[in-house]
């Protein structure tokens, strides 16, 4: 006596319903892609997902990078120095060694930047006054002046990180250009 090894009974109902297939149907099987609109075999799906894609990504780059929580600020603008130290598994005096050479760090870099800012200020006029007028000559120089602009939004970043540095506690661009103590880092 043999026993089947699944149930027949299953094997029916788990099986694909066949379907019969008109003349018509056996001609043109396959070729339905052909008769879709043009917006499906155009691939606008893949390209609503790199759109997307493109979305989420500007939307973490606006959000910037996450602030790290570590550093502590008592009242939401003096340093914390003893629970900042603490977060970090450090001593205060390692904390404040730190902040010296990231002050250090602040005012080298500054004064680089600001440096380097001057050198290609002044470059940027000499080549707008020897170059002949031309439109090239004028789109050059408003396309220059951008980059120029850069080394002295840096130079004011950390001139402003190290003022920050300087007075234990937050301060905004504002208060740092108005302030009657020594506006250049040291």
């Amino acid at each position: 006596m043999r026993l089947p090894l699944e149930n027949p009974a299953t094997q029916a109902a788990e099986a694909p319903h066949l379907r019969r297939r008109s003349i018509f149907g056996k001609l043109f099987h396959g070729t339905g892609w052909l008769v879709a609109t043009p917006v499906i075999w155009s691939g606008a799906h893949r390209i609503k997902r790199g759109w997307l894609l493109i979305e989420n990504l500007f939307g973490l780059l606006r959000a910037g990078p996450a602030r790290d929580n570590r550093f502590k600020t008592a009242d939401k603008t003096a340093f914390d120095l003893q629970a900042t130290a603490f977060s970090y598994g450090i001593s205060v005096q390692q904390l404040e060694a730190r902040l010296t050479a990231r002050r250090k760090q602040t005012a080298r870099l500054a004064y680089a930047a600001f440096t380097i800012g001057w050198v290609f200020l002044v470059g940027w006029i000499w080549q707008a006054l020897v170059s002949p007028l031309t439109v090239t000559r004028i789109i050059s120089a408003l396309t220059f002046l951008p980059f120029c602009a850069v080394f002295f939004l840096v130079a004011l970043y950390n001139a402003l990180v190290n003022y920050q540095i300087r007075i234990g506690r937050l301060a905004s661009w504002r208060e740092y250009l108005a302030t009657a103590d020594r506006f250049w880092p040291n």
